[in-house]
């Protein structure tokens, strides 16, 4: 253990020599890991985005709005890691809020790529942490809506909300889903997992239904891999893309604007010091506490959910969502799995059917393989699949 404790301070010592440079970590939690290391048979370091509750250490959201906050308790996904022995390196830059302006968006990217055996949990809600994994060259994972629980989590869009697994090894993401998935009685939006999702049993391409998303940037490159496979290029378009965007901003605004109501600077959050009454204390405490791009999610969330304004917006949103949903299973009765270049469009599609997606390094950019809901072990075994041929060189 010995070993084990020198390698982490060396570590800590370049980490706090880098973290200026590369925007990882809002907190650096070098005492609370060094005690982790005691008695731990199978140390393994991991970190968490800064909406994720850890008991002791500040959970700020990247905000002012929570910047003296330590929580009492660990969130269930941090529990969890702890029990199977991660030892948590600190907790990382990440968008105000999981919406507004940060350093550094995709800060536990960063914390991942920075390390060479580090796990990373990032709370996401519309899929740029695929977005931030393609630029860091990582793989990324975001299971199936209630596959984690969200417990401790500080939320954005609870019918969106989702874990995402970061990691420079595609072997580590199974061990880690597997890890921490699992039904929790503190959120009912979780489900039991049957089966070990570490043990995947590679599939024969031969008898895999897939096809690749066109009319997305960059597909030539996803092209390629069809052509390397010696597969026939099934293509398909997806009618109602065009309308996931919109209707997951305007839905996801109007979760927003209602989770955001809790930090009113009077039951919690940061507190103005000088108002001369309490609808000038909430103003206040909201102005000086979060940032602007808060701010404009919050009101145009409230516009979409304000009287005479509700139909117009959010319902029609909530028909575009279903409309997105529908085409997308339906499309997965005929083809197992769908191929897509990291798109903003596509991941904000498959996170409001609550599909699972795994994304992966390929040539320039980053390959995203979504599958059915429920079907997240099969998925990680034809992901692995394909790394394997693509490692191979096929």
């Amino acid at each position: 253990m010995m070993d084990a404790r020198q390698r982490y301070l060396e570590y800590f010592d370049r980490l706090e020599r880098d973290n200026e440079n590369i925007k990882a970590y809002r907190t650096i939690a070098r005492e609370e890991a060094l005690k982790a290391l005691e008695e731990n048979e199978s140390p393994f370091p991991v970190v968490f985005s800064d909406q994720i509750s850890t008991r002791g250490i500040r959970t700020t959201a990247n905000s002012r709005m929570l910047e003296n906050y330590i929580p009492p308790f660990d969130a269930t996904l941090v529990d969890k890691v702890k029990k199977a022995g991660g030892v948590m390196l600190g907790k990382t830059m990440a968008r105000e809020f999981g919406v507004g302006e940060t350093e550094n968006a995709y800060g536990s990217c960063a914390a991942v790529a920075h390390g060479e055996n580090i796990l990373g949990f990032a709370s996401d809600y519309d899929g740029s942490i695929h977005m931030g994994a393609r630029e860091y060259g990582l793989f990324a994972c975001t299971p199936s809506y209630g596959s984690v629980s969200r417990y401790g989590i500080i939320p954005v869009a609870s019918s969106m909300d989702r874990v995402a697994i970061l990691a420079k090894r595609f072997e580590q993401i199974p061990a880690a889903l597997d890890m921490v998935a699992g039904r929790d009685e503190r959120d009912g939006s979780t489900f039991s997992c049957d089966g070990d999702l570490s043990e995947l049993e590679a599939p024969d391409l031969r008898d895999v239904t897939f096809a690749l998303v066109d009319g997305l940037e960059g597909s030539e490159a996803a092209e390629d891999l069809f052509k390397k496979l010696g597969r026939p290029q099934d293509k398909l378009r997806l009618e109602s893309l065009p309308y996931a965007l919109p209707a997951h901003e305007i839905l996801s605004s109007g979760e927003f604007a209602t989770n955001m109501e809790r930090y009113d600077g009077i039951g919690f959050g940061y507190r103005a010091g000088e108002y001369g009454n309490v609808e000038e204390l909430y103003k206040k405490s909201r102005t000086e506490g979060l940032g602007r791009e808060v701010q404009a999610k919050i009101i145009f969330g409230n516009f979409c959910l304000s009287e005479g304004k509700y139909e117009a917006y959010y319902v029609q949103a909530m028909k575009a969502r279903t409309m997105v949903k529908e085409e997308l299973e339906k499309r997965l009765e005929t083809y197992e799995f769908l191929l897509a270049p990291a798109d903003k469009r596509l991941a904000a599609a498959l996170y409001l059917a609550g599909l699972p997606i795994i994304s992966m390094p390929f040539g320039k950019t980053s390959l995203l393989i979504a599958g059915s809901a429920f079907n997240d072990k099969r998925l990680l075994a034809f992901g692995g699949e394909i790394l394997s041929r693509l490692e191979r060189e096929i």
